[in-house]
């Protein structure tokens, strides 16, 4: 039997389940490209100071989630190539991950994995269907849309991992085990990371609602923004790839994407080829 998780959301991440702030460089960055006369020539600098943070960037322009013509091997190139303001965005969710400093590799494998497939699909999923949004707003909101189950990971791992077990035992949501456990959802600690450290309102609305509920509730009254409706159906395009998903819950995701989408079954299952490529791309990101 699992024992309750009783929290003081005024203290939680602060003075009990502490985390340290973010690395200096993310502040630095920030003012750096906030200035009036932001140079490429510093902001290289800074990310070159970090070896670790630098080689993780390097990895992520030259991801299928850009596209790049070509391999950069320079800092200096991708901020070129991608603007001062992607690569912050890219620093700051790279440095949210790191500062959890999660000890257990494959769940941060995991992790990376469906948060990566995420933004891929959720870019796929802007280009179909709603081409106006800002493509280089979504990165942050898509690879950090899931970090409470990292938090849930550091301070709570028998929870966590029993909920994770009772999903793979039924096949089910992780949503479904927190309702089952009578838990805290993870999106709850996901908002108040983002509240801890004050990351981007986009990022903290990609906490809160990123769920299968969350896009079935949408559906029938309309109260998401367009933007973090698409970062929601991008979580479950990737969802729905997950092995282990019982018939049943698989067939109501592809029913409420279908429905969120205004797509036909055709349509869908074409779409679902497309996806499914995207998360081939999401493994080798991971090689």
């Amino acid at each position: 039997m699992l024992t309750p998780i009783d929290i003081d959301p005024e203290t939680f991440l602060r003075d009990h389940c502490s985390l340290p702030a973010l690395p200096e460089i993310v502040y630095k960055l920030q003012h750096e490209i906030q200035g009036q006369q932001a140079r490429v020539s510093d902001v290289a600098d800074l990310i070159n100071t970090d070896p670790a943070l630098l080689t993780q960037v390097l990895k992520v322009v030259n991801s299928a989630y850009y596209g790049l013509p070509k391999e950069v091997f320079n800092v200096k190139y991708a901020i070129a190539f991608l603007g001062l303001y992607e690569i912050y965005r890219m620093v700051l969710s790279l440095s949210v991950v790191n500062t959890l400093a999660i000890d257990e590799k494959q769940e941060l494998n995991d992790f990376w994995l469906h948060s990566f497939h995420t933004a891929l699909c959720t870019k796929y999923l802007a280009r179909q269907y709603q081409a106006h949004l800002p493509f280089d707003e979504f990165w942050v909101p898509a690879i950090l849309h899931d970090i409470g189950k990292l938090v849930y990971l550091k301070f709570f791992p028998v929870h966590y991992k029993t909920m994770k077990a009772y999903c793979q035992e039924n096949g089910c949501l992780f949503t479904e085990a927190e309702n089952h456990f009578s838990l805290p959802k993870s999106s709850y600690f996901g908002t108040m990371l983002c509240d801890r450290w004050r990351l981007p309102d986009k990022a903290r609305r990609a906490c809160e609602c990123h769920s299968f509920f969350d896009l079935v509730a949408e559906n029938s009254c309309q109260s998401l923004k367009r933007f973090d409706r698409l970062i929601t159906l991008g979580n479950l395009c990737s969802v729905i790839c997950t092995n282990g998903l019982r018939n049943k819950a698989r067939k109501k995701l592809e029913e409420t994407i279908m429905e969120g989408l205004g797509c036909s079954k055709e349509a869908f299952l074409l779409m679902m080829g497309d996806i499914l490529e995207l998360k081939i791309h999401a493994e080798k990101f991971l090689d």
